[in-house]
């Protein structure tokens, strides 16, 4: 985004340019403002775009550097370790998702806030405090002897996990003969009825070079790169074609329509509190609280016009059920 905003000096973008650059491209960058994210990283806007740019091995060493300032000496593997065991054991589950992480620990430390005598003591690490200890939040789990979403459970009969960003550009590549944008990616990824890997995991930049390397080392061509001509207003290669692509071990991932988003995030903004603010970070964590295959993922929810556009949606939908009860 601030390549896009200021592609002469990139690290140097304002925030006024990159919020005015989001605008322009809202469905393409899905980024909150500029002002959020500084509140969200707890960060100078400065030290954000400093963050941005560093090479990916170094963003979560970077990055928990701002968090362990925070941190007393508590927050040690050992701490990291039991939390997450703790969590998953609650759970009953042998793996944990970022989302699942965060309402069990909101549901401990608002049980330990309510009693009345000695609460407010127990001490459980945030997420991001997590990843700046352990890495990852794959690492994390491995740490703490539990499953990383992307490893199979031999005891499990399918494999509903997502598969890499690597694997999946290369199913793409035999499908349509050329390399794919991350929408393109997206977009086969749902036709197909494959769960999209996050990009938390990897970035879709990192897995274009890590594909493109293993092509070549396996004597392979560069892979055909299509050009996007005639602006914004060219429509852009259909990929909403099932193509045969899922693997029969693979989940088959239901098909959401926008109608669909627009009811789920409807739902959840029915649940908010009184001048709580819908956020992307709130619906996903909501959505984990939900029974599965229930509720879409917020990557899905993206799909269908960006997050502000389906919230929008979603909130002309409750006032006008207000105002017309059935």
């Amino acid at each position: 985004m601030a390549a896009h905003a200021n592609p002469d000096e990139p690290e140097g973008v304002s925030q006024s340019a990159f919020d005015a650059a989001r605008q322009r491209c809202p469905d393409r960058y899905p980024l909150p403002r500029a002002k959020r994210i500084t509140e969200r990283l707890g960060l100078p806007w400065r030290d954000v775009l400093a963050l941005a740019h560093a090479p990916n091995s170094a963003q979560n060493r970077l990055l928990g550097l701002g968090v362990r300032e925070s941190a007393a000496e508590w927050l040690t593997r050992d701490c990291v370790r039991s939390a997450l065991r703790v969590v998953a054991l609650r759970r009953r589950a042998d793996t944990l998702t970022l989302a699942e992480y965060r309402v069990e620990r909101a549901a401990m430390l608002a049980a330990d806030h309510s009693r009345w005598m000695h609460g407010g003591t127990l001490r459980m690490p945030t997420d991001e405090q997590i990843i700046a200890v352990a890495g990852s939040w794959e690492a994390a789990l491995r740490f703490a002897g539990l499953r990383a979403p992307g490893d199979r459970n031999p005891a499990e009969g399918r494999h509903d996990a997502a598969p890499p960003l690597v694997d999946l550009l290369a199913r793409f590549h035999d499908a349509h003969n050329y390399q794919p944008s991350a929408r393109d990616l997206r977009a086969f990824a749902r036709a197909n009825g494959i769960p999209y890997p996050s990009e938390r995991t990897q970035r879709f930049s990192a897995a274009i070079a890590q594909w493109a390397q293993q092509r070549r080392e396996h004597g392979l061509p560069e892979p055909r790169a299509v050009q996007r001509t005639g602006g914004r207003g060219r429509k852009a290669p259909a990929h909403d074609a099932d193509t045969g692509a899922a693997l029969a071990s693979e989940q088959r991932r239901k098909r959401w329509t926008r109608a669909e988003c627009v009811a789920a995030v409807s739902r959840y903004h029915a649940q908010l509190r009184p001048r709580e603010r819908s956020t992307q970070r709130g619906y996903t964590d909501w959505a984990a609280t939900q029974p599965r295959g229930t509720t879409p993922a917020l990557a899905t929810v993206q799909e269908h016009g960006g997050w502000e556009r389906v919230r929008r949606d979603a909130i002309a939908r409750n006032a006008q059920a207000t105002q017309h009860p059935a």
